[in-house]
């Protein structure tokens, strides 16, 4: 196909901000970003390699972006598609997540019929982003499966990956782990032809990571984790590189490795320390003292558990106040102390809003673990019987296997790795 240009960069630029990217993100690590100026003022006409390059980006095609110059009624059209995307961008900086969802919505009705497929696309990516935030899992998850039908995401392995790792992520809270796995899965694939560095790569692979180790497939864990150790090098410091290192030291955990998987959630915490997620931040914490107690030195453990004190002292959620009770068990049955340990269980509320059925299941896990080591025999077994039933309800049916396995033994098995103790992001 001939690129004309300045049609060709026209279109770029258009593209490019109507997806908030500045001209370096679009540039990557083999472009420059006066390069792109000057394909966007039509001042250089890019090969065919590079303008394949740049519409995988930008999450379209070559053809899309070739296209002339737009009559005036479309110009204004498109332009007012991009006017509601921006207003709804302001709306969710704002939280107002229900105005971003009805500005969305006008805008998908605006845009329908018209051939402004990239704006479209774009407004219906946001679209299911704010479901999510609206906590409307049925709506979100059929957004998303539109989105991965939708041929601009099939010719997009951008796209592709974008889409199933947030698919992925959602089937995984809701505890539907295989098929979580296929869609994280399908986002590998999606991503096999990206450089190194691209963060599409990263989050796919560790989407895979999180949702094979949840769902028991810990043989393919070692290898999962050395794919996405290698994947972290080229990154840069911040909030995607402390969630990768994360997961991978739940799968050298696993492996058997406790000190390295200890050191790289450290520095895993050193990295999102300055981050604006407190819910992340929160939940590695937790992650980080819960793996402690269980197989680091007594020191640490004891640090941990009385920062992540302090750190839900200043949340003060119930779900944080139940993660609390979950440390605070897991540490009296550390110092060997049943009776603290059966009070603090007490504390423990697995039925409390914001949990995912996976960490009710830990939850319950440790009740049970509690009452065991006070002696409360009728209670124990019921409590493991319900961790058991509640990681089948979530999918893991390994780990239901390993409660069973724990409910007839009468104890842990303490030479290996503890599979209940990893919590990845």
């Amino acid at each position: 196909m001939t690129i004309e240009q300045p049609a060709f960069g026209k279109r770029v630029r258009e593209i490019r901000r109507a997806q908030g990217l500045s001209q370096g993100n679009l540039a990557g690590t083999d472009l420059s970003p006066s390069y792109v100026s000057l394909v966007e003022n039509g001042r250089r006409i890019p090969g065919a390699k590079i303008a394949r390059s740049l519409a995988e980006r930008l999450g379209t095609t070559v053809e899309a972006l070739s296209t002339t110059d737009p009559p005036a009624e479309r110009r204004a059209q498109q332009l007012g598609l991009v006017e509601q995307l921006v207003a709804a961008r302001a709306s969710q900086l704002a939280g107002d997540w229900a105005a971003a969802r009805r500005r969305l919505e006008a805008a998908l009705a605006q845009a329908d019929g018209t051939d402004q497929d990239a704006v479209r696309w774009e407004a219906r990516w946001e679209l299911a982003t704010v479901l999510g935030r609206l906590d409307a899992p049925t709506r979100h998850e059929a957004a998303l499966r539109e989105l991965l039908d939708d041929p601009m995401t099939r010719a997009a392995p951008v796209l592709h990956a974008r889409v199933a790792v947030e698919l992925a992520q959602l089937l995984r809270a809701a505890g539907r782990l295989p098929d979580a796995v296929r869609c994280a899965e399908s986002a590998v694939r999606a991503t096999g032809e990206l450089a190194p560095g691209r963060p599409e790569r990263t989050q796919a692979h560790m989407a895979l990571l999180s949702a094979s180790v949840d769902s028991g497939e810990w043989s393919r864990a070692d290898a999962l984790g050395a794919h996405l150790r290698a994947e972290v090098a080229p990154l840069p410091a911040g909030e995607l590189r402390a969630s990768a290192l994360w997961a991978a030291a739940g799968a050298q955990y696993l492996a058997g490795d406790a000190g390295g998987a200890l050191a790289l959630l450290a520095e895993a915490e050193a990295l999102i320390a300055s981050a604006d997620g407190v819910r992340q931040r929160l939940r590695l914490a937790r992650a980080r003292a819960l793996l402690a107690l269980t197989a680091g030195p007594s020191t640490e453990a004891d640090a941990l558990l009385e920062r992540f004190r302090q750190a839900a002292a200043l949340v003060d959620t119930p779900s944080a106040r139940t993660w609390l009770a979950v440390l605070e068990t897991v540490g009296a049955l550390r110092h060997g102390d049943p009776a603290a340990a059966v009070g603090h269980a007490a504390a423990i509320d697995p039925d409390v809003a914001g949990l995912t059925p996976l960490d009710r299941a830990r939850c319950l896990l440790q009740v049970a673990r509690a009452h065991r080591a006070g002696r409360c025999t009728e209670d124990t077994e019921a409590f493991f019987k319900a961790a058991a039933a509640a990681y089948e309800q979530a999918g893991a049916f390994r780990l239901a296997l390993e409660t069973w396995r724990e409910l007839s033994a009468g104890a842990r098995d303490t030479e290996g790795p503890d599979p209940h103790a990893v919590i990845l992001p």
